[in-house]
C-alpha cells in the first residue's frame, strides 16, 4: 500500500521533468513526438483513463505511405471494480514497434513491448500492441488493442480510443 502512495506521488514529479527535458529537444526531434489521452475498457466491460505518449521518427517513405518506428508508453489507471476481477493497479506499458501512415491519413500499427504492474487485463509480459486510426495534420484518433495474446492467464487485454497531438 505504501509503495503504491509513493509511486503515485512521484508522477506528478516525472511528468514536470519530461516536459521541463522536452525544452532541450530540437524542434525537428520535437516534432515527431505524440502525447495521447482516452479510455480503455477491458473484456468486462470495465473503462479507466489511459494516457500515451510516443516518439515516431521517419523510417522509410514510400510513394504513398511513410513508415514510422515508434517508441512509446501507456499508462493504465487502476479501477476498482465488483467481483472478483483485480484491475486495481495501475499498470505502465512501454513498447517498440512501427507505423504505416498513408498520405489520406488513415494508419496502422504494432509492436511488442514489456509492463510494469498487473492486473487481470494486462497480466504480463510480452504485451503486443495494435493500432488502427487516423491522422489529420497534427491530430489523431487510434483504437489501439494491448494484449499478450494468451501467454499469460488471465489475458483480458485493454483496448481504447485515444485522441492526441503530435508536437
Amino acid at each position: 500500500m505504501i509503495r503504491k502512495l509513493i509511486a503515485r506521488q512521484w508522477r506528478p514529479a516525472a511528468l514536470l521533468l519530461l516536459l521541463l527535458s522536452s525544452a532541450l529537444i530540437s524542434p525537428a526531434a520535437f516534432a515527431q513526438f505524440e502525447a495521447h489521452g482516452g479510455v480503455s475498457v477491458t473484456t468486462g466491460g470495465e473503462a479507466t483513463s489511459v494516457v500515451a505518449v510516443a516518439w515516431v521518427p521517419e523510417w522509410r517513405r514510400f510513394e504513398y505511405a511513410t513508415l514510422r518506428a515508434e517508441v512509446g508508453a501507456m499508462y493504465f489507471d487502476g479501477r476498482h471494480v465488483r467481483g472478483d476481477r483485480d484491475l486495481n493497479e495501475g499498470v505502465t506499458v512501454g513498447y517498440l514497434g512501427a507505423r504505416l501512415e498513408f498520405d489520406r491519413g488513415w494508419l496502422l500499427g504494432f509492436g511488442v513491448g514489456g509492463q510494469s504492474g498487473h492486473t487481470d487485463a494486462l497480466s504480463g509480459s510480452p504485451q503486443f500492441v495494435s493500432s488502427a486510426g487516423w491522422r489529420h495534420d497534427r491530430f489523431s484518433l487510434i483504437v489501439r488493442h494491448v494484449s499478450n495474446a494468451r501467454l499469460h492467464e488471465p489475458n483480458g487485454g485493454e483496448t481504447m480510443l485515444l485522441a492526441g497531438w503530435r508536437f
